[in-house]
């Protein structure tokens, strides 16, 4: 995983997690099979840095015991969010007109409430509204009308004064219009006395959450891996040097010489933000002789120095985005043994009253972290590599193909078998598990989702005999651990033990499955209809085969575009078949079975000549080895 996968966060995060005594290793993606933190919201050392936004003037916010709205969208744009003190978090309902109410512990006399803006879509901002009152959270007396509102922008806040001398239990925002979208948000609603009285501040956020709230290409309210993160941050209340070291775990780890520190981070944008004030943000470890690593000149695997001011300086985190860090720690450390994780913000030149966040996943600390033979050259590509964008942030835009140098074929595993364009995302359209899904494998002709793809052909395997072809019946659950993406080989083993692989030659290919019992099923489509398919089941040879044809264009963008023919044969005799129009399966009795297919602009016969020239005596090995040649 590279750098550009995974936005930072603005602090540098010293994280700790308890370990044995003694043990080499310590790993955590903050779920709850993980060890737990050893302090939460725990400073160690802070200045300029509170745990919440500057706090309003009077603010009643600890009397706030219940909160309560016409609708929310959980798990993570609820109510609750709009009294956490942070304006990355945020109530979202969907309605163009909505309320949110407060229910207090104690009856008092508002006369001063704050709206945050929320992370994006100005549409969703509240315009009009009124500011309600109650003793029993039913009849409301409307206390203050606004019309016509604005925000500056993301993020920012604005505060209303009014005159009341009534105290009440309840208190309601009852908004009657937005700025025109059919969704209404606010990342934060603060209630106050309207006296001077300000609120000490509070020690820097530090603790396990549900994952950042918005990503440009990944998905939201979770981790990098798993349904959990570690969160960090709060708000700078003094321009200047700010800084916060929180203690995340207490362990006791030996450091050698190869030992890497590893995580995953994503700094947030907070406001306007364009000092990027949440990326000075590391992890951070204290040793036995009471050195830290922010001052023992670590770098990353950049060549960036790892403390959390120099991974702001360097600009080289993304915000909004999942970013990896790895550092040999022992270069610097060897023969020491750490005491403890912790999480840094480090910012030289914060601006008072700007919020930051970030957030950690993936920690560890391993003595001898895995390598990664590169016999050949080839082994260095890593295919997957771009496949984090979609059209509204692009990093790439690439597919992982498997293919030989100028195939006519590309062989891609698609997340999106209905689609034209973006055909792999590497984690956008993760599941609910946080865990992505496979749909089929395809030969594709796409030169880029601008274009589109062209002349496709998908199979996609099933551990049943009477398969769900649906795409999204059939999707199987994998992890990119068991997934391996090179230009001459592409591997998955699904969760339910399940392997596809796939070597290519220039216009056939080599499919490996291995089913997870001793029958399956292969399902083949296209991503529309515009193909046939036909399936002849095991002849007097006991050879089954599979022809068809594509005539999937992108419209205009794909003016000339042939019709493609396929041919394919297996190594194992079907035991039965079904399906209906282009969508058609084929069962198997076999716990392995090759299928070799190719492709031709020409014929269904050319195909098969084509498979014949190119594949004939040859095995799967043969080819992966050839095409890794090549």
């Amino acid at each position: 995983m590279h750098r550009g996968w995974i936005p930072v966060a603005a602090t540098a995060l010293a994280l700790i997690a308890a370990a044995p005594a003694g043990a080499a290793d310590f790993t955590t993606s903050f779920e709850a099979s993980d060890a737990p933190p050893t302090y939460t919201n725990t400073s160690e050392a802070s200045s300029g840095v509170s745990g919440t936004k500057p706090g309003l003037p009077g603010s009643v916010m600890d009397k706030v015991q219940a909160v309560t709205a016409n609708g929310e969208n959980p798990p993570n744009e609820i109510a609750v969010n709009l009294k956490d003190g942070d304006v990355n978090t945020k109530w979202l309902s969907f309605t163009s007109t909505g309320w949110a109410a407060y229910q207090l512990s104690s009856p008092v006399a508002v006369q001063r409430y704050q709206l945050s803006s929320a992370n994006d879509a100005v549409g969703r901002d509240p315009q009009d509204w009124q500011f309600q009152g109650s003793n029993n959270g039913t009849d409301w007396t409307t206390l203050d009308t606004r019309t016509g509102q604005n925000f500056a922008g993301r993020f920012t806040s604005n505060t209303y004064d009014f005159t009341n001398s009534t105290a009440y239990s309840y208190y309601r925002l009852n908004i009657t219009r937005n700025h025109g979208e059919n969704i209404i948000q606010l990342s934060e609603l603060v209630i106050s006395d309207g006296s001077d009285r300000v609120d000490p501040p509070t020690p820097m956020r530090s603790e396990i959450g549900n994952g950042p709230v918005s990503s440009y290409t990944a998905k939201s309210g979770v981790g990098w891996t798993g349904l959990k993160a570690f969160r960090f941050g709060g708000s700078l209340t003094a321009t200047g040097h700010d800084f916060g070291y929180n203690r995340v775990y207490d362990v006791d780890i030996p450091v050698t010489s190869s030992t890497e520190l590893s995580y995953k981070i994503f700094p947030e944008f907070s406001g306007a933000d364009q000092a990027r004030q949440s990326t000075y943000a590391a992890v951070d470890l204290q040793f036995d002789d009471g050195t830290y690593l922010r001052d023992l000149g670590a770098i990353d695997q950049h060549g960036y120095t790892l403390n959390a001011r120099a991974q702001g300086e360097s600009k080289s985190l993304y915000p909004n985005q999942w970013n990896a860090i790895a550092s040999t720690i022992g270069a610097v450390a060897n023969g020491k043994t750490i005491k403890r994780i912790l999480v840094d913000y480090d910012n030289p030149n914060g601006q008072s009253g700007q919020a930051f966040q970030a957030w950690i996943d993936d920690l560890k600390i391993l003595a001898s972290p895995p390598s990664q033979a590169r016999d050949h050259l080839a082994d260095w590509v890593e295919t997957r590599r771009g496949t984090n964008a979609n059209g509204s942030f692009s990093r790439g835009n690439n597919i992982p193909a498997t293919a030989v140098p100028h195939g006519f074929n590309f062989w891609v595993p698609e997340t999106r078998a209905d689609s034209l364009d973006w055909l792999y995302t590497y984690q956008e359209d993760n599941n609910d598990n946080n865990k992505p899904e496979l749909q089929a494998f395809a030969a594709s002709h796409e030169p880029s989702p601008w274009m589109g793809d062209r002349q496709t052909f998908q199979v996609m395997p099933s551990p049943t005999t009477s398969p769900a072809t649906g795409r999204s019946a059939r999707a199987l659950e994998f992890s990119h651990d068991d997934e391996t993406a090179k230009p001459y080989y592409y591997g998955v083993t699904f969760t339910n033990g399940l392997k596809t692989e796939i070597a290519p030659t220039d216009h056939s290919a080599v499919f490996r499955f291995t089913f997870s019992g001793d029958t399956g099923s292969l399902i083949f489509d296209n991503v529309n209809n515009n193909a046939g398919i036909t399936l002849s089941p095991a002849d007097g040879n006991g050879q089954t085969v599979v022809t068809g044809y594509s005539d999937v264009s992108s419209g205009g963008l794909s003016v000339g575009t042939r019709r493609m023919f396929v041919y394919a044969v297996f190594d194992q005799p079907s035991t039965g078949a079904g399906g209906t129009g282009v969508t058609r399966y084929l069962n198997f009795a076999n716990k392995t079975v090759t299928m070799k297919i190719a492709t031709s602009f020409i014929s269904v016969a050319q195909a098969q000549h084509n498979l014949e020239l190119e594949l004939t005596g040859k095995s799967f090995d043969d080819v992966k080895s050839d095409a890794r040649a090549a």
